[in-house]
């Protein structure tokens, strides 16, 4: 049956009124499904997931890396460099993220392993600097050294590469020669707090009791709580307060 010409016309508020109530119901569901649809559509673009078909550029999961590392969230870290990984293998930047992660979280054989895979693919400082603190975690003192040599092959005026130094010649009994490295870095980097807590190891294991705990009290002074090398490192208030006239003995205060 046709309807006549003017009732075609109807206002909307006559179409809900003559719609049959099962095309209704379809209509109102059909609605209430688009709603969270277009939500998780709105949602996923502030994502840090990707959408399908659409992967992350390299440089975007290293910037997630740098970020999180910032927060030391390190097991997201560690994640998100996974699935950078996974789709950029050859990434030296973000081998390098997850072997900083790894050390941080205790791993250190798997954080050497990483960083190794990066060091052919870019040579830099930074990059022995991170297997050389790892290598020292696992008491690989030599090695170490020879990552440390390296980047100050590279560059001879970096911090963290004469701070790995000083620690592994500490350990390998050249008390002079430790000293000498991290009386360097902490001149080009006065405000570290790491480079005072190592000499104030390194005084220790001199038995210069006085100039260790001037040095803990310094790093104490700039960070009480910065980063530690590595878990096993030592807190520089617990140095302290460790330190004994004579000085605790350089086994126990060179861990």
């Amino acid at each position: 049956m046709i309807e006549p010409a003017d009732t075609r016309k109807v206002t909307g508020k006559v179409f809900w009124l003559r719609m049959p109530v099962t095309a209704l119901i379809v209509l109102l569901l059909v609605t209430l499904l688009c709603v969270p649809t277009q939500a998780v559509l709105l949602s996923a673009g502030n994502s840090t997931v990707p959408p399908v078909g659409s992967p992350l550029s390299a440089a975007a999961y290293e910037k997630m890396g740098m970020a999180l590392m910032a927060e030391e969230n390190w097991s997201r870290l560690i994640a998100t460099t996974d699935a950078g990984l996974a789709l950029y293998p050859d990434d030296p930047e973000l081998y390098c993220l997850k072997g900083y992660a790894l050390r941080k979280t205790g791993h250190y054989a798997e954080a050497a392993d990483n960083v190794s895979h990066a060091i052919p693919l870019d040579p830099r400082p930074v990059r022995y600097a991170n297997r050389g603190y790892a290598l020292l975690a696992l008491g690989h003192y030599d090695d170490a050294l020879k990552d440390a040599n390296a980047a100050l092959s590279l560059n001879g005026s970096y911090p963290p590469a004469l701070g790995i130094r000083s620690f592994a010649l500490l350990h390998t009994g050249n008390l002079t020669g430790a000293l000498q490295a991290v009386d360097a870095a902490r001149l080009l980097d006065p405000e570290n707090p790491l480079y005072w807590h190592l000499k104030g190891k390194v005084l220790a294991a001199s038995g210069n009791c006085s100039g260790a705990a001037d040095a803990f009290r310094q790093s104490i002074a700039i960070n009480p709580d910065y980063t530690l090398p590595w878990p096993e490192f030592g807190n520089a208030t617990t140095d302290l307060e460790n330190l004994n006239t004579p000085c605790t003995p350089p086994s126990l205060m060179t861990a």
